[in-house]
């Protein structure tokens, strides 16, 4: 028997949305993926031609995670389980837009 989770990957495959969804999953799990400490200052947006953009609270925050860009990258593609990031764009103000 196939389980309903296999039925529903089989499906968005076909659909070609496997990805998308899978994108929309390391956006729904920011807090869990990168820890409540800089979850509390950041907030993930979306995810365009494999860059996540990231609104960032402050400059110094913005900073840092760049410094940890890389550990980032690696964490959010092992959670997917294929390469869907390649870059991070952070910007400065929770509340923007871009």
């Amino acid at each position: 028997m196939i389980e309903l989770g296999q039925i529903i990957r089989q499906v968005l495959e076909k659909r070609k949305m496997w990805r998308q969804y899978r994108q929309y999953l390391i956006i729904d799990q920011w807090e869990h993926l990168v820890g409540e400490k800089i979850a509390a200052v950041t907030r993930a947006h979306r995810i365009e031609r494999e860059i996540l953009r990231v609104r960032v609270s402050d400059s110094t925050w913005a900073y840092h995670l760049t410094l940890l860009k890389p550990q980032l990258i690696e964490k959010l593609n092992q959670y997917a389980g294929e390469k869907l990031v390649d870059d991070i764009y952070f910007q400065i103000g929770l509340d923007d837009h871009f």
